[in-house]
């Protein structure tokens, strides 16, 4: 007995129950569309509980801090996950992927979440092998170079296969449906952590105590997001490319002319620079201003996360409108006042300052998440996926190199601070040099457009 045609032809499952949720027209004509609107939400949980990729969580800062980490310590994180960023070209160099854009993305990104796995089994083997502190934070920092080297791979595969499977008059929708769902999965999550947080008897922001939960923290976010994976491979595969169209020229030539694209990248370098300097070094500060894990997360799911919602809303609407090089200018100006208003709280203020800064942090983060995506996007020609690799590898050195000079200036910030020479907090000093780049980025995305190839 066969199947009726009704059967043969109807959508699959996933998209039909995104359809009424205001995708509908993102999946009409593209089966399995829906797998690839919501397998971001397992993912954006992970780097917002853990830090994965884009060292953008308090609690890894804190967790390494309850592993021993000093806060010169602090400055081999920017380093080692820079490093893995910018030398994750070195795979694609000594072992070029085969296969098209979604199977390079599937297998790196695989590989790279079940690596940050080891940022929490090797203390456990290390401390079993009874190994001191020096050993246990080398192995979670070679696990994190680890994760951001193989992880990048997958970023960029992701980047070229997004663009070549949604439309580009679709790609604000598109931005904000799965952005939407993944930081509403977030909000509910920090939610619970916030609920479920050990209070410190103490009153201490970072706890000793509270180091099994943060691993357990970690551990589950990573186990939920290896599984969350094979999502991936059931999505749209890459268009077949046309047999007519010509190579990609080599790289150098296929810069020619793109000024702009040039210029995102030094944008891109100095904002990688900023974030070196403020994403390790402010948890710090908001410890030593006594917020907690706790208090933390509470400000995250009733502040940051909400504005971050309506930062999402506004960017997918005006990319549509007024493109995303003015989006760019928008996210720049409003990562700088984020950034600003943390440098203001002092213990006086902090009751009020704190929720508005993370409030104007929120909102610059979900203008940001699809800013950059869609900048890139609009500037990388069709199917080339060196010009990503090239941005985020140039984004990689900048962070390596803003890691290396803290390296050496955190330790002098630090016996100046000691001896009477400087009179404010060498953390509050960072976050400043950061801020600093982040008017030099801002700068460059006021700088005039031009016209030229990969425009679109």
């Amino acid at each position: 007995m066969g199947l009726s045609e009704d059967v043969l032809t109807k959508p699959p499952l996933i998209d039909r129950i995104v359809a009424p949720f205001g995708a509908r027209a993102l999946v009409a004509g593209r089966p399995r569309m829906g797998w690839l609107l919501t397998e971001v939400a397992p993912a954006q949980l992970w780097t917002s509980l853990t830090g994965a990729l884009w060292l953008d969580g308090y609690n890894l800062v804190l967790y390494l801090t309850l592993l021993g980490a000093t806060l010169s310590d602090l400055a081999w994180l920017p380093l080692v996950n820079y490093a893995g960023i910018a030398l994750h070209v070195l795979i694609v160099a000594l072992r070029p992927p085969r296969g098209d854009a979604k199977a390079t993305c599937i297998a790196y990104t695989f590989l790279a979440r079940s690596l940050w796995l080891g940022t929490v089994l090797w203390p456990l083997l290390a401390w079993w092998l009874g190994l001191g502190t020096g050993a246990v934070l080398a192995g979670v920092f070679t696990a994190i170079f680890a994760t951001a080297m193989f992880g990048n791979v997958g970023v960029a595969a992701f980047m070229t296969w997004t663009a070549a499977v949604v439309p580009s008059e679709l790609r604000g929708r598109f931005f904000i449906w799965r952005n939407l769902g993944a930081f509403g999965l977030v909000y509910v999550a920090l939610q619970a952590v916030a609920w479920a947080w050990p209070v410190s008897p103490t009153g201490a922001a970072a706890n000793p105590a509270d180091l099994p939960w943060v691993m357990g923290l970690m551990a589950a976010a990573t186990v939920f997001v290896i599984l969350s994976t094979f999502p991936l491979s059931w999505s749209p595969d890459m268009p077949a490319r046309a047999a007519h169209e010509p190579p990609h020229p080599p790289l150098r030539a296929a810069l020619a002319g793109r000024s702009d694209f040039k210029r995102l990248v030094a944008m891109g370098g100095l904002n990688t620079a900023a974030m070196a300097c403020v994403l390790p070094y402010l948890p710090r500060l908001l410890q030593h201003l006594g917020v907690d894990g706790k208090q933390y997360a509470l400000l995250q799911g009733n502040v940051q996360i909400p504005l971050m919602l309506g930062g999402i809303v506004l960017a997918g609407v005006a990319l549509r409108r007024i493109g995303a090089g003015r989006l760019m200018v928008v996210t720049a100006a409003a990562t700088l006042a984020g950034d600003a208003a943390m440098l203001l709280l002092t213990p006086d203020n902090l009751t009020w300052l704190v929720a508005l800064a993370l409030a104007i942090t929120g909102l610059a983060r979900g203008l940001a998440s699809i800013a950059w995506f869609a900048r890139v996007i609009e500037l990388a020609p069709a199917h080339d996926t060196r010009f990503p690799m090239l941005h985020i590898a140039a984004n990689g050195c900048a962070g390596m190199l803003a890691g290396a000079a803290l390296m050496a200036a955190v330790p002098w910030l630090e016996a100046r601070h000691a001896d009477g020479a400087l009179a404010g907090d060498p953390v509050w000093v960072v976050v400043v040099a950061g801020l600093v780049l982040r008017v030099g980025a801002l700068a460059l995305a006021l700088w005039p457009a031009h016209s030229g190839p990969g425009r679109r």
